[in-house]
């Protein structure tokens, strides 16, 4: 015993003495161990086994991913950055499925993993989504669904989909994660789960219910954008009832689109609606406008009828040529001056033909002067000869003058439907029908004429003619120019020039331009155009706009995220057609 001490001392004496200069020190067989370094990244590793200091073990870990990301300036591939991650994903996933750690720390741990990016953190993704409870871990349900969209982690189905149907909207701590579930939906858009998004697309209202109807919008609403991203045939009537249903109007535009991307499959359905042979649609659309009516007589009237307007509005959007036929006809039969009207209006959305002109045409000479189409500014006519613009087809203005000289009654009518039609002349008019438009300029309209209400905007045109005549590059150029109040009619004109006078050539320069272009109203007149030159659709032109806004959303530009709103339904026309 007293042998070992003397053997010891020494020992002990030479660790002391170098205690100043020596760390780490390990004696193997001794009780003696060195100090760890604690700025070592796998010392707190190795803590993570230990309870006692798992939880200081986290926070440091975090701390090290932190600094690391700084010096790397957010890069999540960086050269400080990425051996860390290489180092400590897999032990903190492990330690986040365990699920052994306060619910402060565990929330810090699973915020963490989801910044990183790492799919090796996937079991602790699905664990979140899988045991998510409603009004508790909505904070840790947002990260994992931010991490999960960023991904595209399609191994996370199954669980995403179970959180989806947990989260109820209306409650107070979904209202700061629903729309990252949402995002994230989206961003996988699963082919699996088609079944089930059809069966919540079916689920009534309880409009007495606000917080009831707030979740089932919610569902509904995601639900219907999925089936449109994966061009579910199975979702066309159920889509077709959404639109047919007033209560669920808040997920209407959705539903529009949606069918626009299904495209083809949804062209049948929705024909033999126009036609009134979908007798369970049809049953349903006058239920539920009869159930809107609320006791108002014209509305109660018009239930039997409410689906033609709903059926001629998706066929137009759509937009294929195939699609115009069935409402030609829908309309020849039709008795319902407002059905007519609406189906004249959507025939302006249609590939040009002659066929859709003259029916176009015929429909609004016949329709009474004082008629009103629901929902929108002003009389019909006013409203259909305003959209005749939109044909682009400078041959129809005789008709236009020939049209409003024929009409008869009440002077107020009148006047209001002369300026309406003579705002659309205005943009597709060429060179040699000024003086057939100033036919119509020299109107009376109210105490003046109906040139005196647009004296800037017939100049601007003039000039614009005068300047550019035919020539579809020299319109190019005018709308690529800075717009001000003053230039914005010219501009506009403009890109309806090109529409009359522009060939498919034209549409990729207008879209090589539009990023650059600012002018709301400019923008939206481009890309109206470069729409109507594409009669068939365009795989390109439509990846081309797509990418236009797919930048705007990855720079979270949101002004250029408003100015491409209208680019979506141009994009998946495009799509539609091209099928």
């Amino acid at each position: 015993m007293f042998r070992t001490a003397r053997r010891i001392a020494p020992l002990l004496s030479s660790l002391l003495l170098g205690a100043a200069t020596v760390t780490g020190v390990t004696v193997t067989g001794s009780v003696i161990v060195g100090c760890a370094d604690e700025n070592d990244p796998a010392t707190w590793v190795k803590r993570l086994d230990d309870p006692a200091t798992r939880v200081q073990a986290v926070s440091r870990l975090v701390q090290f991913y932190e600094d690391k990301m700084t010096k790397d300036k957010g890069d999540r591939n960086g050269p400080e950055v990425k051996p860390l991650l290489t180092l400590i994903i897999e032990p903190m996933t492990q330690r986040c499925v365990a699920g052994e750690m306060d619910d402060r720390t565990n929330s810090k741990l699973i915020k963490f993993l989801a910044d990183t990016r790492d799919p090796k953190a996937e079991p602790c993704f699905i664990k979140v989504l899988k045991e998510y409870k409603p009004d508790s871990t909505e904070d840790d349900l947002r990260a994992v669904c931010r991490a999960v969209n960023g991904m595209k982690m399609k191994s996370a189905a199954g669980a995403l989909m179970e959180a989806f149907t947990k989260l109820h909207a209306s409650k107070p701590k979904a209202q700061t994660t629903y729309r990252d579930v949402y995002d994230a939906m989206v961003a996988l858009s699963d082919p699996s789960w088609e079944g089930q998004l059809v069966t919540l697309l079916g689920h009534a209202l309880n409009e007495k219910d606000k917080h009831a109807t707030t979740d089932e919008m919610f569902w509904q609403q995601t639900s219907t954008v999925i089936l449109g991203n994966i061009k579910s045939a199975k979702a066309v009537k159920p889509l077709i009832k959404m639109l047919l249903s007033p209560g669920k109007v808040s997920a209407h535009l959705d539903s529009i689109l949606a069918l626009v991307k299904i495209g083809k499959p949804a062209i049948g359905p929705t024909v033999a609606l126009l036609k009134g042979e979908e007798k369970d649609l049809v049953d349903y659309s006058k239920g539920e406008a009869l159930k809107a009516a609320a006791g108002d007589k014209n509305a109660e009237k018009a239930a039997g009828t409410a689906y033609v307007a709903t059926a001629a509005l998706i066929l137009a959007t759509i937009g294929r040529e195939e699609t115009a036929q069935p409402l030609i006809e829908a309309l020849a039969k039709s008795e319902d001056n407002v059905a007519k009207a609406i189906m004249a209006r959507e025939l302006t959305k249609l590939p040009k033909s002659p066929q859709v002109i003259e029916a176009f045409q015929t429909t609004v000479d016949k329709l009474p002067i004082a008629l009103s189409i629901p929902n929108s500014r002003g009389g019909a006519r006013e409203v259909l000869l305003d959209k005749s613009a939109d044909f682009y087809d400078a041959s129809i203005i005789p008709w236009m003058v020939k049209s409003l000289k024929a009409m008869k009654g009440d002077e107020g009518d009148l006047a209001s439907i002369r300026e309406a039609a003579f705002g659309g002349m205005l943009k597709i008019m060429k060179k040699d029908q000024i003086k057939l438009v100033d036919e119509v300029a020299a109107m009376k309209s109210g105490d003046g004429t109906v040139g005196k209400g647009y004296a800037k905007e017939l100049k601007a045109a003039k000039d614009l003619l005068e300047a550019c005549g035919d020539d579809v590059a020299c319109y190019l150029k005018k709308i690529g120019e800075p717009v001000t109040d003053k230039t914005q009619f010219a501009a506009i004109k403009a890109t309806y020039m090109i529409g009359v006078l522009g060939d498919q050539g034209a549409r990729a320069k207008i879209v090589a331009m539009l990023p650059k272009m600012s002018h709301p109203a400019v923008r939206f007149a481009s890309v109206s155009v470069v729409d109507a030159l594409s009669p068939k659709g365009d795989a390109k032109i439509a990846d081309d706009l797509q990418k236009i806004v797919d930048d705007a959303v990855e720079k979270k530009d949101q002004a250029k995220m408003r100015l491409n709103s209208p680019l979506k339904t141009v994009v998946y026309r495009l799509q539609a057609r091209a099928q």
